[in-house]
């Protein structure tokens, strides 16, 4: 009898726990753009404060360049791994579930990191904050999808985009706020508050609908759905839901179906690109590369770092009309090009620090490369990676690509270190920019606009 009785109490406790409190605050859309936010904010915190804690740390551990790429990239490793598990944890634990492990390893990572006594130490403590940035990488957007009405998921999955570049600018903020007595581990171990405001949050949402139907909880669905939407009638969304579940099954062999190839070499270019254009190489070394330009202390090349930090969020800000205005493909020719232009004149400045007022300009065409990756690659990459597979691929073909992502990062972050002791600032500019240029014949010969067109319109 007390065998029952603690099953029922159970069931009780993992209804409220999807129902979560029936205040109407805690289910509304606005509620949910704020989880978003958090999650978005600890991505780009936890991968843009090592930029300027790098700076400490090479000197406290004695770290060649190989070894700070090691540093670096462990995260990156982290997330390509949390990615590629994401879709199983998801399915199976929820998205609600799943985003409250990766709260729980920010928090427990980014203390862990505080408090390492060793380069390895650091690297196995980033390792698990990567895996939470893969997972919540995948899971916030997601869940913000499943969860919000059609009128406004465009704008809302776009401004999961914007908090990473605001949670990036703040780590810069905290970088320079604590170098001038070199506080890598306070700046490792702030990670762990937004960590815990996320994982409190997460107790007060509904688990996504959608997840519900797929588990056959379609009356919980149903009720949840009827909160989300305020009255709304639902039951044409709910039908909608239902069908779409019976065509998410797919196998990995099927992305690579001539029908669905396409889609497949455009998703994967614009990952690769995204990275291989040396984004990652200036925001996680933006310091160490400012002082090579001249920014003598860490405390004025941090500094420097955080007008990369506020050009990413303006420009950011301003890609999000200009996307449906001007278009995908207008804004990846104009952002393209401005990238490759800016870095070929970095290689230029880089080169002539030593002259007068030089520094300056090349702090200039780094803040120009940034401003025209923000209103292209930066955004578009995660939209359009979104939009081309079709229904039934389109979850597998996203995280496949989103796997990639996160290794030509890794794989670009860990060897930046090496490419620039062993070649120089100039000629690392000026590989980037011919990397930009194969981008832009890229996009040129194999991207589509997708502007304007339904989903099921885009076909190749």
């Amino acid at each position: 009898m007390m065998s029952d009785k603690f099953k029922c109490q159970s069931k009780i406790f993992l209804k409220l726990l999807c129902y979560a409190p029936s205040m109407a605050l805690f289910h509304s859309v606005y509620f949910v753009s704020g989880l978003a936010a958090i999650a978005g904010l600890l991505f780009g915190y936890d991968t843009g404060i090592i930029s300027g804690a790098i700076l400490f740390i090479r000197k406290d551990f004695d770290l060649s360049p190989g070894q700070v790429g090691l540093v670096v990239s462990a995260v990156l490793l982290g997330a390509l791994l949390g990615s590629a598990f994401c879709s199983k944890i998801t399915d199976r634990l929820g998205r609600r579930g799943s985003l409250m492990i990766a709260s729980g390893l920010f928090v427990l990572a980014s203390l862990g990191a505080a408090m390492a006594q060793s380069a390895p130490d650091l690297m196995f403590a980033r390792l698990f904050i990567g895996i939470a940035i893969g997972i919540s990488s995948l899971t916030a957007p997601l869940y913000l999808a499943e969860v919000a009405p059609a009128k406004i998921r465009g704008f809302l999955v776009s401004l999961n985009q914007l908090a990473v570049t605001v949670g990036i600018l703040g780590a810069y903020g905290v970088n320079y706020a604590l170098a001038g007595n070199g506080s890598w581990r306070l700046m490792f171990g702030l990670g762990a508050v937004p960590g815990a405001i996320l994982g409190t949050a997460l107790f007060f949402l509904p688990e996504s609908p959608r997840w519900m139907v797929l588990r056959g909880r379609k009356d919980t669905a149903k009720a949840i759905l009827d909160q989300l939407r305020a009255g709304e009638n639902t039951q044409v969304e709910m039908l909608e839901i239902e069908q779409s579940i019976t065509h998410e099954k797919t196998s990995f062999a099927s992305l690579f179906a001539p029908a669905i190839k396409p889609a497949l070499i455009i998703a994967m270019g614009l990952a690769f690109f995204q990275q291989a254009t040396g984004i990652n190489t200036i925001i996680y070394y933006a310091p160490s590369i400012f002082e090579q330009a001249g920014f003598g202390s860490a405390s004025h090349a941090i500094l420097a770092s955080v007008c990369i930090g506020v050009t990413n969020v303006i420009f950011t800000i301003i890609s999000l009309p200009l996307i449906d205005r001007v278009g995908r493909r207008p804004l990846l020719i104009i952002g393209i090009t401005g990238m490759m232009v800016s870095l070929a004149l970095c290689g230029l400045a880089f080169g002539m620090t030593d002259l007068l007022g030089m520094r300056w300009i090349a702090l200039l065409c780094v803040l120009a490369y940034i401003a025209f990756f923000a209103i292209s690659l930066g955004p578009i990459m995660w939209l359009m990676i979104s939009e081309v597979f079709p229904l039934q691929q389109r979850g597998l073909g996203t995280s496949l690509a989103v796997c990639a992502q996160w290794g030509f990062n890794m794989i670009v972050s860990s060897t930046f270190p090496v490419l620039l002791h062993a070649a120089g600032s100039r000629m690392t500019f000026w590989f980037y920019a011919f990397l930009c240029l194969i981008g832009l014949v890229f996009v040129l010969k194999k991207v589509p606009e997708t502007k304007g067109k339904v989903l099921e319109e885009i076909k190749f």
